[in-house]
């Protein structure tokens, strides 16, 4: 799963997920965990700044979360 956040795209991999919550802990607003214990998307997220977003995806302990800023990758 994929989602444009303030000009940074973020992309889930549920695969690799263990639901730990720390993404949802800095960024509630973007993150929740689903009933299954794995991190989705809010519905409809208010646009964030850039840097909380990274800080966010940055703390996930198997890096399931991801960010791009154009082509290239800055988290992790």
């Amino acid at each position: 799963m994929k989602r444009e956040i303030n000009g940074l795209t973020v992309e889930i991999d549920r695969t690799l997920c263990i639901g730990s919550g720390s993404c949802v802990a800095l960024a509630a607003e973007l993150f929740e965990i689903d009933e299954k214990n794995l991190v989705r998307f809010q519905e409809d997220p208010p646009d964030l700044d850039p840097e909380q977003v990274k800080e966010a995806c940055s703390v996930c302990p198997v890096d399931a979360l991801r960010v791009h800023d154009g082509d290239e990758q800055i988290v992790p």
